[in-house]
């Protein structure tokens, strides 16, 4: 199998508002493409911190990156920005929606930013993505005019749309009903199964976690 991530962290630090917080110390990672990962673990152990290293969104740490077989620290910030837009895509935990936009345009972003470059996008992919995840009826509402739950799954949209390498979920059905958890569940394992597309998730939910071909478990430094 091909590795599309391999990262060895020996520490990662961050202040908090009384002391020097020390978190992912001599982690290492390495996944393969195509795979399906789960990282659990209980809050302030680094999950969404690694998420952000993964993702390209954080270089301020201690350690080695090789991403899609190119050390990260040989890149410059344009090429950074361009492999953030084209080839990670990132489903967040918070809405990060613009609220001058509407959910359409929200999910399109991607696309414009990715300019005459962008990869061939058709207008059926579009609709298969927001028909799956159930939010056609709110294309023309604005993310204000919106429930959580709707503003989670027009997020999720945004970061499939450009059928990303790797996708990082961040808790992405933390807001979520039954119903709508699994929609989106399977619209994030069709992609795996359709595209080989490598799936990361950050979730405290054992059963979805559960899922996943592997599951890594991030612990508190004692």
């Amino acid at each position: 199998m091909t590795k599309i991530i391999d990262l060895k962290i020996k520490e990662k630090t961050y202040k908090s508002k009384k002391s020097q917080i020390s978190i992912l110390n001599n982690f290492n990672l390495e996944v393969n493409v195509g795979e399906k990962i789960a990282i659990i673990g209980e809050s302030g152990v680094g999950k969404s911190s690694l998420l952000n290293i993964i993702g390209l969104l954080d270089e301020n740490y201690n350690g080695e990156y090789t991403l899609f077989g190119v050390p990260t620290d040989t890149l410059h910030t344009r090429e950074l920005a361009e492999w953030r837009n084209k080839k990670v895509g990132f489903v967040l935990q918070e809405s990060s929606l613009i609220n001058s936009l509407t959910i359409e345009d929200n999910i399109k972003l991607p696309l414009l930013y990715a300019g005459s470059k962008k990869k061939e996008f058709k207008a059926k992919d579009f609709d298969n993505i927001v028909d799956t995840i159930g939010i056609k009826s709110i294309l023309k509402k604005k993310p204000l005019e919106c429930s959580g739950g709707e503003k989670a799954r027009a997020v999720f949209a945004r970061g499939v749309i450009m059928r990303p390498l790797i996708i990082l979920a961040d808790e992405p059905t933390a807001s979520l009903d039954v119903e709508n958890k699994e929609r989106i569940i399977n619209l994030l394992f069709k992609m795996n199964e359709e595209f080989n597309t490598t799936i990361i998730t950050v979730t405290h939910d054992l059963e979805i976690a559960n899922r996943h071909d592997r599951i890594i478990r991030l612990e508190r430094r004692k």
